[in-house]
């Protein structure tokens, strides 16, 4: 990474992950409240607590469903022409395995607004870890990414690398439906506990009849460098924010190049019209 970060910004999320149901509150009351965020009654239109209203904001913003537009002197949210619209015309409930798993490439790959997510799915090569193992290797990658004089809180930092498992190992234990965290992510199954050590998780891959390859079609549009219209195998698999980095990349190795071809103007608008080759 040849530009570090001149400043970071950890538990944006005020410790809460995406829970079911809440972006699907935000994007539904976006179009008629493009101040929504501001607005005394926010936690009365949304059904929730104060942080969680600026928790849905950011998860909003993190995700690309949203972004923030100055309107006159204000700044109002609206709903992402090239994913949020999409999403709320042919997912609105955030039912599709599909649309989770763009949400998962958009947060594993957002270095400013999700720091902890990028670090853990870019630069932490361990399949199985303790949340100790974790935070011991993040903290010196967190370091490597900022300027020198950068500092940050422990006590945040280990705030989100909590949140990074909570968001994608799924809570078993917890058969309580008011105090259900579990988020939507989860069902990726892209970590899971350990069934043999205690305090221990595990990276997965995700199920191949469960991923469509737009999924990695995305990532290389995403990722996609200008002037070129070819990435290789190899970025593929282990560039930054790759497939191979945020747990897609062995299903990327089983998809033909004019599979990929042919995937091209479904679901997505902004793969509408856009031929990529793989060499």
């Amino acid at each position: 990474m040849e530009n570090k970060l001149s400043k970071v910004r950890l538990k944006r999320n005020e410790s809460f992950n995406i829970r079911e149901g809440w972006l699907r509150k935000g994007m539904k009351l976006l179009p008629d409240y493009p101040n929504l965020f501001s607005l005394e009654e926010a936690m009365q239109l949304l059904g929730v607590g104060s942080k969680m209203v600026k928790s849905i904001k950011y998860w909003l913003l993190t995700t690309g469903l949203a972004e923030e537009k100055k309107v006159k002197s204000k700044i109002e949210l609206v709903i992402t022409e090239e994913l949020g619209e999409v999403i709320n015309q042919y997912d609105p409930y955030f039912e599709d395995l599909f649309t989770l798993y763009i949400l998962h490439v958009n947060i594993a790959s957002n270095i400013d607004n999700a720091t902890i997510w990028y670090l853990f799915f870019n630069k932490y090569d361990a399949k199985t870890f303790t949340k100790e193992d974790m935070q011991n290797v993040l903290d010196n990658e967190l370091k490597k990414i900022l300027n020198k004089d950068v500092t940050y809180s422990d006590s945040l930092f280990r705030d989100d690398c909590g949140s990074v498992i909570k968001m994608y190992a799924d809570d078993e234990d917890n058969n309580d439906p008011e105090d259900n965290l579990s988020s939507p992510l989860s069902a990726l199954g892209l970590l899971v506990k350990s069934q043999t050590k205690k305090g221990t998780f595990e990276k997965t891959a995700p199920r191949y009849d469960k991923l469509d390859c737009l999924v990695i079609l995305y990532i290389m549009l995403r990722n996609k460098i200008e002037g070129k219209d070819s990435v290789s195998i190899n970025d593929l698999l282990t560039g930054e924010n790759s497939a191979g980095n945020i747990r897609l990349g062995a299903y990327a190795c089983h998809i033909h190049p004019l599979y990929l071809l042919g995937c091209t103007g479904r679901t997505l608008s902004s793969l509408r019209s856009t031929q990529v080759c793989v060499g």
